[in-house]
C-alpha cells in the first residue's frame, strides 16, 4: 500500500498531472458555479388553490397570458364582418319560369280551344280551365288565391298579364332581399356579399343594411310600384300580375355560416399567443396568495424554462462543456502562440484565480433578487452581474504572465461568467471587453497603486459598454419589454464601474499573495530594484568594485532585454545580485582589491578555483536568506553556467608535473546552464562587461569582435544548451552590447595642462579688485593624461587564449552570513 501511495505521488507530481489536475479541478469548479441549484416544484399548480411558499422568476422567461390570448382572439374574430351569398340569377330564373308558364297556358288553353269548337262548344269547360291553371301555378311552383286564379283564367294568361308580372318581379328583386331581418348582425355594420353570377363570382362589402328587404318588403314595393306606375284600366289586367309578381317573391340574399366561420377561425389561428416577458427577480406569487388564471400561466412558464435533465444531469454536461472549452484554449495558445508558455506553478494559479473570481461572480449574482427586492427603484435583478470582477483575471495573468496568457485566460473565463448570468452572450461580450481593457491597463502600471488606476479605467470602460449594449438590446428588441419605462441603464451603469473598481482592489489583494507562493511580478522588481536593497547596500560598502561591475551589467543586460523582447526589468535586478556571493570576501577579487596584494599568489590553483566557484554558491545562500524571488536565484546560479574557470586551469596545467592529470572538472562553476532569455544575456553580458575593460582601443570594430568572439565561446561550449536564444536573437543581443559598451568605454579627451604662467587679465574701470593668490595644483601635473584605460592596466589582468579576460579574483570557499548593514568591513 506505502509503495502505490509513493507512486500515486510521484505521479502526481508530473508536469501533466499536474495540468490534467488543474484543468479537471477547473472545470468541475465552474460547473458547479455555474448550474442553478433552484429548482421549481414542477407539480401542476391549479386556479384558486392556495400558494405554500412564495414563488419568485428564477431567470427571466416568457408565458402566455391565455386570457389576453383569447381576448385577442375575440377581437379578431369580431374584425372578420358575416358572409352572405347574393344569388344575382333568381330575378331572371323566376322571368324564365314566368315566360315558360304563360306560354304553356296559352299553348294549353288554344289546342283545348279547338277541340271544344271541334265538337260544337264555343269555349273550353270550367274543369279543363281549372286544370290548366292548375298547370301553370305548378310550373311556376307557387300558389295563387282563388279569386286571383279566375282572375287570370279570365284574362286566359294574355301576353300583357306576362310582361306585366316578369316586370314586377324584376322590379323586387334589383335590391337584396333576405329571409329575415334577425339573420343580418344586430349591431349593424358591414357585411361582405358574395355575387354569385353565370359567370362566376365576385365579393363586395355592404356598408348600409338598409338597401336589404325582408320578402315582405319586396311585396309591399311591388304593390308600391305597380301604383305608382298607373294601374291599368281592366282590374284583372292590374291585379293578376301583381299577385304573380308578389307569389315569386323569393330571398336572394342568405347568410352563410360556413365560410363566416370559416374565415373566422382563420383569424383565430393567426393571432399569436401572448407571450409576456418577466424578469428575473420579480415576485409570482406570495404565500397564502390564491392563485389566479394569470399566476398559474406565470408558474407553468417558469417550469417550462426550467425544465430538463435532472441535476446531476446538468453539472455533468457542464463539465464536460467547460473542460472542453478550456481544453482548447490551452492547446490553441501551446500550438498557435508562442509566447504561451505557462509553467505547471502558472496553470495552477490561473485556476485558482478563475475559481475566485466566479465565487465571486456566483456570490453577486445571488444577492440580485434580495438586492432589487430591497432597493427597488426599476433595479433589476441582473444588474449587479455587472459588477462581476472578472476584469480581474485578466491583472493578475497580466501581471504574473504576460499578455498572450492573460488573453488566452480572459477569453473561456468571460464565456463561462456569461453563461452563470442566465446564458446571456451579452454579459460574456462584457467580460471580454473589461478583462482585456483590465489587462492592457496593468501593463501600464509601474506601481501598486498604478493597479487601483487601472481599476478605475476598466471602471469607465466598463459603464461604456453597458451602455452601448443596452442600446442593442433596445435594438434588437430583445429585452425591450424588459426595459421599457425603466431606470434599468443606471444600475448597469453604476454596477459596471464598481464592478472595475472591485477588480482593481482584488488584484491589489491578490498580487501580494502570490508574490509570497513565490511568484515574480513586476512591482516586485521595481522594489528590488532599489538600490537601497541591504543586499546591494552591502554589496557597495564591501565590494564597491563588483557592485560597479553590477550596475554596468544592469544596464547592458536591460537593452538587450528590451532588443529580443524579454523582460528588461528582471533582467536588470538579476544583474544586480548576480554577484552578491562575492560580499563575503570582496578581497580576493581583483575588483576589490585596489592594489592590494593577491591572496591567490599564496593558493593553490584549485583552492583558487574552488573559492571563485563558491561565489555562486554563497550567491545563492544570501539570495533565499533575503527571500529573493526564485528567478532572481536563478540568475545567480545560471550567470556562470558551468563555464571553465580558464585562468586557474591553464595555471595548474602549466604547475603540473610530467605525468600529473589535470581535472577540467574541478574547474568548472557548478552551473546549471542558462534555460532563460534572461539568463541567457546576462552569462553572455558578465564576460563581455569584463572582458571589454581590457580593451586599450574599445573602438566600435574592437568591442563589436570581442563580444562576438565571446558568446561564439559560448554557444560553442554548450552553455545556451538549454537557452530558448536562437540566432536571431543572438545578433540583436551582439548589437545592442556592442551599442552599450561603446557608450561605457568611449574614448576621454585628453586635457591639457594649465600654463605656468596665466594670461594678463585686462584691466576693469569699474574699481578695485580683490585676487587670491593661489597655486594652480594642475601646474605641476601638467604633463599627465586623464585617461581610463590607465585604470586597468594592472599586470594581473589579460586576454586568455580565446578571449576571455583572466580571472585573477578568487573567493574563500566558504559561505558565511553579510554583517549587518552599515558594519565596517
Amino acid at each position: 500500500m506505502g509503495a502505490r501511495l509513493d507512486q500515486l505521488r510521484a505521479l502526481l507530481a508530473t508536469s501533466t498531472a499536474r495540468r490534467i489536475v488543474a484543468l479537471v479541478v477547473m472545470a468541475v469548479g465552474t460547473a458547479l458555479l455555474t448550474v442553478d441549484y433552484v429548482r421549481i416544484p414542477m407539480r401542476d399548480f391549479q386556479v384558486g388553490e392556495i400558494a405554500d411558499h412564495d414563488i419568485r422568476a428564477t431567470t427571466d422567461f416568457t408565458y402566455i397570458d391565455w386570457d389576453a390570448t383569447l381576448r385577442a382572439q375575440r377581437a379578431a374574430e369580431a374584425a372578420i364582418p358575416p358572409v352572405y351569398d347574393y344569388d344575382a340569377t333568381l330575378a331572371s330564373r323566376l322571368q324564365a319560369r314566368i315566360h315558360q308558364a304563360f306560354e304553356l297556358a296559352r299553348r294549353r288553353y288554344a289546342q283545348e280551344l279547338m277541340t271544344a269548337r271541334g265538337e260544337g262548344r264555343e269555349d273550353v269547360s270550367e274543369e279543363v280551365l281549372a286544370a290548366i291553371a292548375a298547370d301553370f301555378l305548378r310550373v311556376l311552383e307557387l300558389s295563387l288565391a282563388p279569386e286571383d286564379v279566375d282572375r287570370l283564367i279570365a284574362l286566359r294568361w294574355s301576353e300583357d298579364a306576362e310582361d306585366l308580372a316578369a316586370r314586377y318581379v324584376a322590379i323586387a328583386h334589383q335590391r337584396y332581399i333576405i329571409a329575415d331581418r334577425s339573420l343580418l348582425p344586430a349591431e349593424g355594420g358591414p357585411i361582405r356579399v358574395v355575387r354569385l353570377t353565370r359567370d362566376g363570382e365576385d365579393e363586395t362589402t355592404l356598408e348600409d343594411l338598409d338597401q336589404v328587404r325582408t320578402p315582405e318588403e319586396a311585396r309591399q314595393a311591388i304593390t308600391l310600384y305597380a301604383l305608382d306606375n298607373g294601374e291599368p284600366e281592366d282590374v284583372d289586367l292590374a291585379r293578376v300580375p301583381v299577385a304573380i309578381a308578389r307569389a315569386a317573391v323569393r330571398p336572394n340574399l342568405s347568410y352563410n355560416q360556413l365560410l363566416t366561420e370559416k374565415r373566422r377561425q382563420a383569424a383565430r389561428d393567426a393571432v399569436r399567443p401572448a407571450e409576456v416577458f418577466i424578469q428575473r427577480g420579480t415576485s409570482i406569487v406570495r404565500k397564502g396568495e390564491v392563485l389566479s388564471r394569470r399566476q398559474v400561466d406565470m408558474i407553468r412558464g417558469l417550469q417550462q424554462a426550467r425544465a430538463g435533465p435532472g441535476l446531476l444531469g446538468v453539472v455533468l454536461a457542464l463539465v464536460a462543456l467547460t473542460a472542453l472549452v478550456y481544453g482548447v484554449f490551452y492547446v490553441y495558445g501551446t500550438t498557435q502562440v508562442q509566447a504561451f508558455r505557462p509553467t505547471d506553478r502558472d496553470i495552477e494559479a490561473m485556476s485558482v484565480v478563475g475559481l475566485l473570481l466566479l465565487v465571486i461572480s456566483r456570490l453577486l449574482h445571488e444577492l440580485g433578487d434580495p438586492l432589487s427586492a430591497a432597493v427597488g427603484m426599476d433595479m433589476a435583478a441582473s444588474s449587479i452581474g455587472y459588477m462581476a470582477p472578472i476584469a480581474a483575471g485578466g491583472m493578475v495573468i497580466r501581471i504574473l504572465c504576460n499578455s498572450e496568457t492573460a488573453l488566452l485566460f480572459v477569453l473561456p473565463l468571460a464565456a463561462m461568467a456569461g453563461m452563470m448570468m442566465d446564458q446571456q452572450v451579452l454579459f460574456a461580450v462584457y467580460f471580454t471587453i473589461g478583462g482585456l481593457v483590465a489587462a492592457a491597463a496593468a501593463v501600464q502600471s509601474t506601481d501598486r497603486v498604478g493597479i487601483l488606476r487601472a481599476g478605475l479605467l476598466t471602471g469607465l470602460v466598463n459603464a461604456g459598454a453597458v451602455l452601448l449594449i443596452n442600446l442593442v438590446q433596445v435594438h434588437l428588441g430583445a429585452s425591450a419589454a424588459a426595459l421599457a419605462g425603466s431606470g434599468l441603464p443606471l444600475w448597469d451603469v453604476l454596477f459596471a464601474f464598481c464592478g472595475g473598481l472591485l477588480s482593481g482592489a482584488i488584484v491589489l489583494v491578490l498580487v501580494p499573495v502570490f508574490e509570497l507562493f513565490g511568484f515574480l511580478t513586476d512591482y516586485k522588481l521595481i522594489e528590488l530594484a532599489n538600490l537601497n536593497h541591504p543586499l546591494l547596500r552591502q554589496l557597495m560598502l564591501r565590494a564597491p568594485g563588483t557592485y560597479h561591475h553590477s550596475v554596468i551589467m544592469g544596464s547592458l543586460c536591460e537593452q538587450a532585454a528590451e532588443a529580443i523582447g524579454a523582460n528588461p526589468l528582471l533582467s536588470r535586478v538579476s544583474c544586480y545580485f548576480h554577484d552578491i556571493g562575492k560580499a563575503l570576501q570582496p578581497q580576493f577579487f581583483i575588483e576589490n582589491q585596489r592594489g592590494g596584494p593577491n591572496p591567490h599568489d599564496r593558493l593553490d590553483p584549485r583552492q583558487s578555483a574552488r573559492a571563485i566557484r563558491a561565489h555562486v554558491v554563497d550567491g545563492q545562500a544570501l539570495a533565499r536568506q533575503y527571500k529573493l524571488p526564485e528567478p532572481v536565484v536563478d540568475g545567480v546560479a545560471m550567470h556562470h553556467g558551468t563555464s571553465v574557470i580558464k585562468y586557474f586551469y591553464v595555471k595548474a596545467l602549466e604547475q603540473a608535473g610530467e605525468g600529473e592529470e589535470v581535472d577540467i572538472a574541478d574547474f568548472r562553476y557548478p552551473g546549471p546552464i542558462p534555460d532563460t532569455k534572461e539568463a541567457g544575456i546576462m552569462l553572455l553580458a558578465d564576460r563581455c562587461e569584463a572582458a571589454c575593460r581590457t580593451l586599450r582601443e574599445p573602438t566600435a570594430n574592437n568591442i563589436r569582435a570581442m563580444v562576438q568572439r565571446l558568446v561564439n565561446d559560448a554557444v560553442t561550449d554548450g552553455q545556451l544548451e538549454n537557452c530558448p536564444l536562437t540566432v536571431q536573437e543572438l545578433y540583436k543581443i551582439v548589437d545592442s552590447f556592442t551599442e552599450t559598451l561603446l557608450g561605457i568605454y568611449h574614448h576621454r579627451i585628453e586635457y591639457p595642462g594649465m600654463p605656468a604662467t596665466p594670461p594678463p587679465q585686462p584691466a576693469m574701470d569699474t574699481g578695485p579688485i580683490i585676487t587670491l593668490d593661489i597655486d594652480n595644483p594642475l601646474r605641476e601635473h601638467a604633463s599627465e593624461q586623464v585617461t581610463e584605460e590607465d585604470a586597468s592596466d594592472d599586470p594581473t589582468v589579460g586576454p586568455t587564449g580565446n578571449g576571455l579576460p583572466e580571472d585573477p579574483s578568487a573567493e574563500l570557499p566558504s559561505a558565511g552570513t553579510l554583517p549587518p548593514d552599515g558594519a565596517t568591513r
